[in-house]
């Protein structure tokens, strides 16, 4: 099976994005970052999927303000580990969740010991 993604690194292209996984019911959210010589966290990636769709943002080329708007609408952001990524939403488009589920909280909660999402995914899928 291959994996297919768009690949967005224009402007009109991230708004556009935003508004089309802003309206679905969740979408899955994660981030690639550096710290590399910096005092804060410089978002590198952007990795966005609901639906069927999968999408892959060059985040060194587009302006990060469409993400505000999606991080705040009524569709439900699935994180893992989001306490680094929220961290780069602030810093990045100036906004949070209004509201998130975090797989790695929830499989605390649920009693798994070692909720990293490899091993969540291992478990719970196979």
């Amino acid at each position: 099976m291959t994996a297919t993604f768009e690949w967005i690194d224009t402007d009109g292209g991230f708004a556009d994005v935003c508004k089309a996984a802003a309206d679905a019911d969740f979408y899955a959210l994660d981030t690639e970052f550096h710290r590399e010589r910096t005092y804060y966290p410089h978002v590198a990636l952007l990795q966005l999927k609901w639906h069927e769709t999968t999408v892959l943002v060059d985040t060194l080329a587009v302006e990060m303000a469409p993400l505000a708007d999606l991080l705040t609408s009524d569709a439900l952001p699935l994180l893992h580990a989001a306490d680094q990524d929220l961290e780069v939403f602030r810093r990045a488009c100036g906004a949070l969740p209004s509201r998130m589920f975090d797989t790695q909280i929830v499989a605390n909660f649920a009693g798994f010991s070692t909720p990293s999402l490899a091993a969540l995914v291992e478990r719970i899928v196979g």
